[in-house]
């Protein structure tokens, strides 16, 4: 069991801690915000899940744990990369609309994930419980 909670605690840490990375590289800046926004590379969603669905199978086999964090798994990544993207889509067009009226609100309009950046939370929840199953 703890090797489980290892191994989610790691990746979800570990993905949290790319985005400030990411971002460094990406734009030239730091920004240490991102560790805790929605959206991003990676995802910090999808790494939690998948990691928790992967550390499941190593650790209780094709169990009914494992399936039912499999489906929990899917929900979230459809999530990620569907609702919350039109989310935001909505979200960049109520903000030019709150602009228009002189609003000065804004709502949030990176919360959705881009396929790459739920790919790269999968090989992260991939290889990271694997590691810490073999190391342990």
């Amino acid at each position: 069991m703890t090797k489980l909670f290892l191994s989610v605690f790691l990746t979800w840490g570990f993905a949290n801690m790319l985005k400030p990375v990411i971002t460094l590289i990406r734009d030239k800046r730091i920004n240490r915000e991102t560790i805790f926004t929605n959206g991003g590379m990676p995802s910090g969603h999808t790494s939690l899940v998948a990691s928790s669905a992967v550390a499941l199978f190593l650790e209780t086999g094709l169990s009914p744990y494992f399936l039912t964090s499999l489906v929990l798994a899917f929900i979230v990544i459809y999530d990620a990369l569907r609702v919350r993207t039109l989310i935001g889509s909505q979200a960049r067009i109520l903000n030019r609309l709150l602009a228009e009226s002189g609003e000065t609100e804004r709502l949030e309009e990176n919360v959705g994930h881009t396929l790459a950046e739920v790919l790269v939370s999968l090989a992260l929840s991939l290889v990271i419980p694997i590691l810490v199953y073999s190391v342990f």
